[in-house]
């Protein structure tokens, strides 16, 4: 007999570490102005600056953090993260799963309704899964249902098989059931995870072209409501009466706004005047506002890279160039008098102090520092670089974004040190995020800086980035005994064995770095200026940060 367990022990396998109006157009903001005409920080209202502006409201399109969050201000899924960044139920109420772990059968609660007063079926979830998985909408997110090992999800992407074999289906409006082709022990916790949440097929599909690009063309059923959209100036959640758990949220700010500010000490004079309640610090500034009440620092998950387009130049593909660019930065200067903020210089691709393994050690310490600055040996890759290659002229353009103020202050660091240490001319092109993201999707640049927010609290989350045998894999770095390595430890031989399995990530962590597929330069800090009455903000290494149920004294 196949017995399920309980809730509770799905709650305890997990291994994740780590709003609405009666219909579906804008609600009416209701905080208050400045004489700018923006809004203020007062009781019932929570100001966030951000430093990149909002690239996407439709969740199976972005990529990344800040879209993340808004969504899930005002979109749920079927379980949620709890501030220990375990998996608790949300629009399900309960889920089994069976003996094997290949078979999850989630519940969908009584009462969660969009917020056009439909009601969110397993359907719902079912449609939304599938179209994250359809090749026509070629989403970067689309493989990881191949993560997580939903049946099918690589062939029906691929149309080797029908898309209505995906391993999901609705075996009534309330029961969505998932099945896997092999265990998967963080699965509870990407459930919080905007690619996996639901989407209503009537809606989307009257609206089609135009979803997601307005907030008449977005449903809600979050414990907020999009409520106003200004594009590039601020995004405002006011709390959604109709959500299943609003009883509960009683305590939660009535509004909380988004406001894109590019100039990190415009946000903390805001902050100082009582405009702006969380603000994101970086260099000087850190000092400057270290004794200021609310200070607060911590290390992040999100780790920045060098991408260097293969496909761009033959020079990229060069392993003594990528040698010598590599071995001429001085990782910590960059990360202790650059940024100032709590980052630290990258010791490999995946970071410190966000996934351990079978022995219980962090993977770094595990894994050890597999990076290192050494100008002379630098110079010395640079020249057989140059007869390898035939020609002295190793110019190239550095791509970054100019949303927040990091990437540039980066880049005019490498640029300089590249100069003074190889005589390399580079020259940066600046872009917006969402621009910046859309030409490296292209592969239309040459090296760009770029960063990865972890998904969920295990090296696979990072290293799949570069396994080329991937649903919808469009980068540049192809290396079978890498693909191969990672294929043994996530669902061949190794995949039942933890310390053969970790042993795999490690061993194709190393094969990537000595082949300079990404060029790691230090992983993020968290220097921020959070007002003392402002609690309820629950920051995950790993998953979506959450300002669902933030509170103001």
């Amino acid at each position: 007999m196949n017995l399920k367990k309980t809730l509770a022990a799905s709650l305890a396998i997990a291994l994740l570490a780590g709003c609405g109006s009666s219909s579906g157009g804008s609600a009416a903001a209701t905080s208050a102005s400045t004489t700018d005409g923006t809004t203020s920080a007062d009781d019932s209202t929570v100001v966030v600056a951000i430093n990149a502006d909002l690239n996407t409201m439709d969740h199976h399109v972005a990529t990344d953090g800040g879209s993340f969050i808004m969504q899930s201000m005002c979109i749920g899924g079927l379980a949620a993260l709890d501030s220990d960044a375990q998996a608790i139920p949300d629009l399900a109420e309960s889920w089994d799963i069976s003996d094997d772990g290949l078979v999850y059968t989630f519940h969908i609660r009584d009462g969660v309704n969009w917020s056009n007063g439909t009601p969110v079926t397993a359907n719902d979830f079912v449609y939304g899964w599938k179209r994250l998985d359809d090749p026509d909408l070629a989403s970067e997110y689309a493989f990881i249902l191949e993560t997580i090992g939903v049946k099918n999800a690589g062939p029906a992407y691929r149309g080797e098989v029908s898309m209505d074999e995906l391993g999901v289906e609705a075996t009534d409006d309330k029961t969505f059931v998932v099945t896997l082709e092999q265990p998967c022990g963080f699965l509870l916790g990407l459930m919080a995870f905007p690619s996996f949440f639901p989407l209503n097929q009537e809606f989307f599909e009257a609206h089609k072209d135009s979803y997601a690009q307005s907030i008449d063309d977005l449903l809600f059923c979050g414990p907020y409501v999009f409520s106003n959209w200004e594009a590039n100036t601020e995004y405002t959640f006011t709390k959604n009466p109709d959500y299943w758990d609003a009883a509960n949220c009683t305590d939660d700010v009535n509004e909380v706004v988004f406001r894109f500010v590019t100039e990190a000490q415009s946000a903390a004079l805001a902050y100082q005047q009582g405009d702006i309640d969380v603000v994101t610090l970086t260099g000087d500034l850190v000092d400057q506002y270290s004794g200021e009440a609310g200070f607060t620092q911590r290390l992040q998950g999100y780790a920045w890279r060098l991408n260097l387009n293969m496909t761009a130049d033959e020079k990229f593909q060069n392993v003594n160039f990528k040698k010598a660019l590599s071995m001429a930065i001085d990782r910590e200067l960059i990360a202790s008098d650059v940024l100032k903020d709590g980052s630290i210089a990258a010791e490999g691709f995946i970071p410190k102090e966000f996934a351990f393994g079978p022995d219980g050690k962090d993977y770094r310490e595990t894994a050890g520092n597999l990076l290192s600055e050494d100008v002379a040996e630098a110079q010395a890759a640079l020249e057989l670089a140059k007869q390898e290659l035939g020609t002295d002229d190793l110019s190239f353009d550095l791509l970054y974004e100019t949303d927040s103020e990091a990437p540039e202050k980066v880049c005019v660091n490498l640029q300089a040190m590249w100069k003074e240490n190889l005589g390399i001319e580079v020259n940066l092109v600046p872009k917006t995020k969402k621009e910046r993201l859309a030409l490296m999707n292209d592969l239309d640049y040459d090296v760009g800086l770029t960063r990865w927010g972890p998904d969920y609290a295990d090296p696979q989350t990072y290293l799949d980035i570069f396994k080329s045998d991937t649903t919808g894999y469009n980068g540049y770095y192809f290396n079978d005994e890498y693909d191969a390595l990672l294929n043994k430890g996530e669902t061949g031989e190794d995949a039942a064995d933890p310390e053969a399995r970790w042993q795999d990530m490690i061993d194709a962590e190393k094969l990537l770095i000595s082949e300079f597929g990404v060029i790691p330069i230090y992983q993020n800090g968290g220097a921020m200026l959070i007002n003392p009455d402002v609690t309820g903000i629950e920051f995950h290494n790993a998953g979506v940060d959450s300002y669902r149920h933030i509170k103001k004294a």
